[in-house]
């Protein structure tokens, strides 16, 4: 039986699903690449993507995503938009309450600063916009050897949350032009170093419209991202952002949980030119899990 990518035929007819085995980028006959497996890391975050977009509370954590960008200053703004979700049924309360008892005890504790390098990192360049958004090359990494694009960081498949810069970017008070040099410098001193430690990271999210949640969200501008990975477990989000904290060069690194929803973590970074302030807190349903302004990473993955 041929080889179909993700087994989609051959379950749907009862057979058993093939699996991405083997992968091989330099099997070729007559100069053509013949080996049809896909990259087993890659089909791991397709599948990742694929169960966070079908899973049955996907229209609930899109309205939570889009009501709510806490951060560690708008404890008491986050929990009254949660409230209205509780109200209207998009948010179970009981889980909400869990989290903020999780929060409260934390498994381990890794309260050492950053090291002051963090906040230094590359700000100059800018893309050159292609007359089609999507299409703009942001940065061709010489460490991963990526090649991304706008639609990369913004658009399904590639993310859990589309959202379109050709027709937010003025909406959300920006321009195309600055949202894109901002994805670019975004991935060059967070997510591309983060790729290729773990090549199994993607992001759930870059860019994003202009909501009714903090008004200080740097996802409108393009300087934020949030991140997950496709072989992690809960646990291993703490281990990761252990390295994230002291290797890559961010505004703001945040490890956060949640108890609502698919219930899995992830990571959140942003990247300002203008001035980085080196900031890392953990998060529990987008509250800091200490208190506002209290930095520091904690491993809530027993939650």
């Amino acid at each position: 039986m041929p080889y179909v990518a993700g087994g989609g035929p051959q379950l749907a007819g009862g057979s058993p699903e093939v699996l991405d085995v083997f992968h091989s980028p330099n099997v070729f006959a007559n100069n053509v690449q013949i080996a049809l497996w896909q990259d087993p890391v890659e089909s791991a975050i397709a599948a990742a993507i694929a169960f966070e977009i079908n899973h049955p509370d996907f229209a609930k954590t899109v309205a939570v995503v889009e009501a709510i960008e806490g951060d560690s200053e708008s404890p008491d703004v986050v929990a009254s938009q949660q409230k209205v979700l509780i109200d209207n049924g998009t948010l179970d309360k009981e889980s909400v309450v869990n989290g903020d008892i999780a929060g409260k005890s934390p498994a381990k504790a890794d309260e050492a600063p950053p090291p002051a390098e963090v906040t230094q990192g590359e700000t100059g360049g800018a893309v050159t916009v292609a007359g089609t958004v999507d299409e703009t090359v942001l940065y061709v990494s010489p460490l991963t050897g990526k090649t991304y694009k706008v639609k990369d960081v913004t658009k399904q498949p590639g993310v859990v949350f589309p959202y379109d810069v050709a027709t937010l970017a003025v909406e959300n008070g920006t321009t195309v032009q600055a949202v894109c040099d901002n994805l670019r410098l975004l991935i060059i001193n967070c997510f591309d170093p983060i790729k290729n430690q773990f090549p199994d990271a993607f992001m759930t999210c870059s860019f994003r419209k202009k909501g009714v949640g903090s008004p200080t969200s740097q996802h409108p501008l393009g300087m934020a991202c949030d991140i997950q990975y496709a072989k992690a477990s809960k646990a291993d989000y703490y281990i990761r952002a252990q390295w994230v904290k002291d290797n890559t060069k961010y505004d703001q690194f945040l490890l956060e949980y949640k108890t609502t929803g698919t219930g899995l973590p992830w990571h959140h970074i942003s990247f300002n030119k203008a001035g980085n302030r080196g900031q890392v807190c953990t998060f529990m349903n987008d509250k800091n899990c200490k208190g506002p302004g209290v930095t520091g990473l904690y491993d809530l993955s027993n939650g």
